[in-house]
């Protein structure tokens, strides 16, 4: 009896010893299991530690500790675009048609971005575009828009280095990838500076993601990579010419109202951007030749506008031209974009100024007058599916959030008058570089975040049309665009 008795209790013992070892054992698999769950969370978090593809941002490659970055993206916009009409004054004062109808087609943007972090905040950026080129009657050549070094400064902002868009108004600093219509206003293409070489600083968030500024001060011509200094020794022969011309710009944006939750007939959501920009450029030591005259300083060739926005189209009834003896070139304006649930509002006023240092002609014994000239433009756009968004920390509209299958209506009315009335250097005359309004209708439709197609019928009224040797004239277009971003 007591040998069974020992048994029982050799047995049971012996069964407590082992469930207490496969508890202990079970414990230690579970406890591994959690260090490997939280190990997989940790890599995969924010991407880190494989390539991995996000909408709007490319193929992104990230290290585990999110120091080092390697990023490829880009965008492909295909253009198609007509003359249905283009008549008005002609040069015996009778009205007809100045050009017959066209069709034109391009590749308006064909580009491709690298970026890279390298530690410590420092990173680079490096755009070139495959459909660009200042010539419009040659086959287009590579011009490079971001060329950069950057360094981010915790709680500073960024500091940029190098080729860079200059910080400018609401339209040109808001992406072409975001853009509602084809092409921006006019008044913003005679009044902003591009890219340009230099320094620049971005707060990038670091003050609120409400808060937006944005400065650089920059040199030489636009896109350029290069720019050398020369003393204008052989200005004269016109092989030496020095473009050592100077500017600085500056750009701000405040969201005034972010209310994701606010409930309207429009539907959910409000949110609001208002902002000012200031650009100047210094002339004076710009150098040319005119008439064999080396002391002839400040030529610049000004910027110009394209008839309706059609970029396929090389008319330009907005187009002061090139100008002499310019001692400076500066403009500022205003701007707004309002977001109310699926409705979208946005406008900017521009006024900008030419002041010159001498009289623009050549032995001329008048003094030049300053050259003003001022535009704005105001659209409206109506979403039926789909989210608008505002980027409050860069301060512009951050584009349409579209699953699959979003369409909008849109409408813009612009206008520009680039005339002045006071006397040119000889004494007598007008200085004219056109002006005129032009209304557009339109509708994008998404396909999803990414793809999108873009169609706009443009009538345009130039009461001072500079393709048509400053007479009136009226045109209607139509234009059309397949816009991919990847």
């Amino acid at each position: 009896m007591k040998k069974l008795y020992s048994g029982i209790a050799i047995m049971a013992v012996s069964g407590l010893i082992t469930n207490a070892k496969a508890q202990d054992v079970g414990a230690q698999i579970d406890a591994l299991q959690n260090e490997i769950l939280k190990m997989k969370q940790e890599m995969n978090k924010g991407g880190k530690g494989k390539a991995y593809f996000e909408k709007g941002k490319g193929l992104r490659v990230k290290s585990t500790d999110g120091k080092y970055m390697f990023q490829i993206k880009g965008r492909i916009m295909y253009d198609i675009g007509g003359i249905l009409d283009y008549d008005g004054t002609l040069a015996d004062g009778s009205t007809g048609t100045i050009t017959e109808g066209g069709l034109g087609s391009e590749f308006r943007r064909l580009r491709f971005t690298l970026k890279g972090e390298v530690g410590n905040g420092w990173g680079f950026a490096f755009q070139p575009d495959l459909a660009d080129g200042g010539d419009d009657l040659a086959d287009r050549t590579v011009i490079f828009k971001d060329a950069l070094i950057y360094k981010k400064i915790k709680g500073v902002g960024k500091l940029t280095f190098g080729n860079q868009k200059a910080a400018a108004g609401l339209y040109e600093n808001t992406s072409s990838n975001n853009l509602i219509f084809m092409e921006r206003p006019m008044h913003n293409e005679t009044m902003n500076f591009g890219h340009r070489a230099g320094i620049g600083y971005d707060t990038s968030g670091a003050f609120g993601k409400r808060f937006h500024l944005k400065a650089t001060v920059f040199h030489g011509m636009e896109s350029a990579i290069e720019q050398n200094i020369s003393d204008g020794s052989n200005a004269i022969t016109g092989t030496e010419k020095n473009n050592e011309s100077y500017g600085a710009s500056v750009a701000t944006q405040y969201q005034i109202l972010n209310d994701k939750k606010y409930e309207s007939f429009f539907g959910t959501g409000l949110s609001a951007l208002v902002g000012f920009h200031f650009g100047y450029l210094d002339l004076s030591n710009t150098d040319t030749d005119v008439g064999g005259d080396r002391n002839a300083l400040g030529r610049y060739d000004t910027n110009s506008s394209r008839a309706n926005g059609l970029h396929t189209l090389v008319d330009k009834p907005i187009d002061l031209g090139d100008e002499n003896n310019l001692k400076n070139h500066h403009f500022f304006g205003p701007q707004y974009s309002f977001i109310l649930g699926q409705f979208f509002s946005q406008a900017e006023y521009q006024v900008g100024k030419y002041e010159y240092s001498a009289p623009n002609t050549i032995g001329a014994q008048f003094a030049e007058e300053d050259f003003d000239f001022h535009g704005g433009s105001i659209s409206i756009a109506y979403a039926f599916d789909g989210k608008f968004k505002h980027s409050g920390k860069k301060g512009a509209l951050g584009g349409l959030k579209c699953k699959r299958h979003c369409f909008m209506p849109k409408y813009q009315y612009e206008f520009i008058d680039q005339t002045d009335h006071d006397t040119n250097a000889t004494g007598t005359g007008n200085r004219n570089g056109g002006s005129g309004e032009a209304h557009t209708f339109g509708f994008n439709h998404y396909f999803n975040s990414n793809v999108r197609l873009m169609a706009e019928y443009t009538f345009g009224d130039y009461g001072s049309d500079n393709s048509n040797a400053m007479r009136e004239s009226e045109m209607s277009s139509i234009q059309a665009r397949l816009h991919l971003k990847y």
